[in-house]
């Protein structure tokens, strides 16, 4: 049974010069843990926009039918759960509230964001750190000619997760949350392969929405 955890922080407060705020949330990132989860179960997917944008999507299939997306013969996804009550079906992760990076056992929720960008011909999802810094690569998809002009409508394009990255899931006092850690154990071994930090065109920040999973 996945659970929502709720907190209350009293929010202007000081102390010794730190914003209590800030320490509270910091905090209370060190005190999350992570479960393994079926990689199987899960379908990370970038969805195009108006103007040459993309969002991020993770869908999750909790039941063994009707199937939560579907992979076309050119290689691009229908997320087919919108043609159906997918109530306890399947489950879907839309924004930073629902999903952030986990890094040897460290939760980054709060020092890095996630972003997509369109770089020469791959599409790279990329851990952004909120201050100076390099961005890690998480995951990343091809962009032939040929997946440029059939994207679009309900077409999205799966993204893979780099070379020891997988999914997993947060957990608080050994109960599973609804939000997903894009995690790894193995960063030192991409430190020399990692994209600069950079804001080309096409980066597009994670949007903030409360999340509630689907019942």
């Amino acid at each position: 049974m996945l659970v929502d955890v709720e907190l209350v922080l009293f929010i202007g407060q000081t102390y010794r010069g730190l914003d209590f705020f800030s320490t509270a949330i910091v905090l209370l990132a060190q005190l999350f843990n992570s479960t393994p989860l079926d990689q199987q179960r899960f379908q990370v997917l970038a969805q195009p926009l108006s103007g040459g944008s993309w969002k991020l999507l993770v869908l999750e299939q909790l039941k063994p039918s009707p199937a939560c997306w579907q992979v076309r013969a050119d290689g691009l996804v229908n997320p087919s759960l919108v043609r159906f009550d997918f109530s306890g079906i399947c489950s879907r992760y839309i924004d930073s509230n629902a999903y952030s990076i986990r890094i040897n056992k460290t939760d980054l929720a709060t020092s890095h964001s996630l972003r997509l960008i369109q770089e020469g011909g791959k599409l790279l999802l990329l851990g952004v750190p909120r201050e100076a810094g390099n961005a890690i690569l998480v995951a990343s998809a091809a962009l032939t000619n040929a997946v440029n002009n059939k994207v679009g409508g309900d077409a999205f394009l799966a993204l893979r997760l780099a070379p020891g990255w997988q999914l997993s899931r947060r957990a608080y006092n050994g109960q599973g949350l609804s939000h997903i850690y894009f995690s790894t154990k193995a960063l030192a071994a991409q430190a020399n392969s990692n994209p600069p930090l950079i804001t080309p065109k096409g980066v597009v920040p994670i949007r903030v929405i409360p999340y509630r999973p689907m019942r």
